[in-house]
């Protein structure tokens, strides 16, 4: 039993050995199961002996087994003085704890009062948490901004709205502002002028207004708490140009992927020239735009924003985007009207493909490959413009001839200058022709003279007289050319220079004569002067069956005066009546 003795010597002065260090250090657990391990293996040495008093005698004589880092001499002295006055009892009790045991004991007090003194330090912490919460609560702010709150950089805190409104209002909120966006790793500034960034001020005074007033009073609580110690910076709601924000963020997009190229077809002499296109920005902002405003609407972020952009590669070619692009249906020559001459418009051939042959083809159009042509065919139009041409103006449609043989000089020269204003006037079907919206005011500065005239039912002096002959001349052509009439009037009086009911008067601004060009192809009037004649003619296009136009009068009178009804009848090539129509009436009074 003499090294349970030894043993037990240990476990009971661990305290001593550390007071009677050298260095005053106390005894770790590791040095103390070192020390204790290595007398037990020694203890175990002798406990072969026969006697209790053999191994006795033999410690007598040895040197402590501890070393003298562990155990210093003065300690193991102190220790043996002890052994030798402890008890069995004792002795017995001791020497059978365990190292391991004496561990356990320490850890288990030590964290008990880490665990005390932790529970006291946060039940302090909340009591203060509890306390500067309740303090905000009570004081936050109903009808006002929060407490130690910005707009920017404008403090709006314990405002009304209408007194933070009139704050932001004077300040220039975004001012300078720009916006970076990210994507893949690249970045883009976009200023803010140029897209138009500007602050909403009422919503953003709102939202404001509105932040830490929720529903819930533990959130308004919490966040009134924390803007005690913590500024609020509310950043501004804005306003941006959309079109030229998308503009920015496609920019970018060609600056990250470059920019897509579609496959290309074009026309050439009988084929369809294919050129391979390439992978880039494939022109799609929309994500990126919703991005960039949420961002900087709700998010309040300016810089830094990561936008999503993408790359596409070119549509393949079908061979309905091969049919689509060439086919075209023939166009006929047409005729324009260009500055008051009628052009002709050659004709355009129809071209189509080979469908199949087409589909083929259409598959070796890939990024990076060669050029494709695909071949087409023609189809001719069925009007050329050499048949057009020859068709406009190939034919006179009516003519009529008066006489002024009888006038002077003025009147003659007034008849010769409206004829040369009506003459060379060219209609397109459809079109209506006014007179006095053609020749113009009758005065001096036109070149109209001093002439009689009917004025309110007298014979007068009038600058333009004689301007009503050439209407009346023309209106026969119109009549004799089966054209359609709009508004025609007679004189009041009878005209000796045309049958009763085929005259019309004109007066400027005020009685016009108007008809419309009721053909398929244009109409050229022609009005030419000469021998104290007037001629005036319809040219046109000839119909496929020249007409015959007779003009009857009925004459019927009322009381002095006469008034004439007149229709036209319309015959053709073989003499048949295809038409009849009444025309304007006339109603005459005599001359005094």
């Amino acid at each position: 039993m003499g090294f349970l003795k030894k043993l037990k010597i240990y476990n009971d002065n661990e305290s001593d050995m550390t007071e009677q260090r050298p260095d005053k250090t106390k005894v770790t657990e590791e040095e103390f199961t070192a020390a204790a391990i290595k007398r037990l293996a020694e203890a175990s040495d002798v406990a072969g002996s026969d006697t209790e008093d053999d191994f006795e005698q033999e410690q007598k004589h040895s040197e402590p087994p501890v070393s003298d880092e562990v155990l210093p001499e003065n300690d193991m002295n102190e220790t043996e003085s002890k052994t030798d006055l402890s008890s069995d009892e004792n002795e017995t009790d001791k020497t059978e704890e365990e190292p391991e045991t004496i561990k356990k004991k320490r850890r288990k007090k030590h964290s008990n009062t880490i665990m005390t003194t932790a529970a006291i330090t946060a039940g302090a912490l909340f009591a203060v948490c509890l306390a500067v919460y309740i303090y905000g609560c009570v004081t936050a702010p109903k009808d006002r901004m929060g407490r130690n709150l910005y707009i920017e950089n404008v403090n709006v805190s314990g405002m009304t709205f209408d007194e933070a409104l009139a704050a932001v209002s004077n300040e220039q909120l975004l001012e300078g502002r720009n916006i970076t966006v990210t994507c893949a790793g690249h970045n883009y500034e976009i200023n803010g002028v140029e897209i138009g960034l500007s602050p909403r001020m009422e919503d953003t005074v709102d939202k404001a207004m509105r932040y830490g007033k929720t529903k819930n009073p533990f959130i308004n609580g919490l966040a009134e708490t924390l803007q005690i110690f913590h500024r609020h910076t509310v950043m501004p709601s804005a306003n941006v140009n959309e079109a030229v924000l998308r503009e920015k963020l496609h920019a970018f997009g060609v600056d990250i992927y470059g920019e897509l190229i579609e496959h290309r077809l074009e026309i050439g002499d009988g084929i369809v020239i294919c050129t391979p296109g390439y992978t880039g920005f494939n022109n799609n902002t929309d994500k990126a735009y919703d991005e960039v405003t949420r961002a900087i609407n709700s998010g309040e972020r300016f810089n830094n924003i990561p936008v999503t952009l993408s790359s596409g590669a070119p549509k393949p070619l079908t061979v309905d985007d091969i049919d689509n692009f060439t086919y075209l249906d023939p166009q006929n020559a047409y005729y324009s009207l260009d500055g008051g001459n009628v052009v002709v418009v050659p004709e355009t051939p129809g071209r189509f493909i080979d469908r199949e042959l087409a589909g083929e083809l259409a598959k070796q159009v890939v990024e990076g490959g060669e050029v494709v042509t695909i071949p087409f065919t023609y189809s001719p139009a069925e009007l050329t413009a050499d048949v057009l041409q020859a068709k406009l103006f190939n034919a006179t449609i009516g003519s009529y001839s008066t006489s002024y043989g009888t006038s002077n000089a003025n009147r003659c020269a007034n008849i010769a200058n409206a004829a040369s204003r009506i003459n060379g006037k060219v209609l397109m079907p459809g079109d209506v022709f006014s007179f006095n919206a053609t020749v113009g005011p009758r005065s001096v500065a036109n070149g109209f003279h001093t002439a009689k005239e009917y004025v309110s039912g007298e014979t007068v002096d009038g600058i333009g007289g004689g301007t009503c002959q050439v209407s009346s001349t023309l209106y026969n052509a119109c009549i004799y050319s089966d054209l359609s009439i709009v508004s025609r009037t007679s004189h009041m009086f009878p005209v000796g220079y045309c049958p009763l009911g085929q005259d019309a008067t004109v007066a400027y601004g005020s009685v016009d004569y108007k008809f419309v060009n009721s053909m398929d192809y244009p109409i050229k009037i022609t009005a030419v002067t000469g021998g104290y004649k007037l001629t005036v003619s319809i040219i046109g296009t000839q119909r496929d069956d020249p007409r015959t136009v007779k003009v009857i009068n009925t004459t019927q009178k009322v009381g002095e005066d006469t008034r004439v009804t007149t229709v036209r009848e319309v015959y053709n090539s073989a003499g048949e009546k295809i038409s009849s129509d009444a025309l304007p009436g006339s109603y005459y009074k005599p001359h005094d």
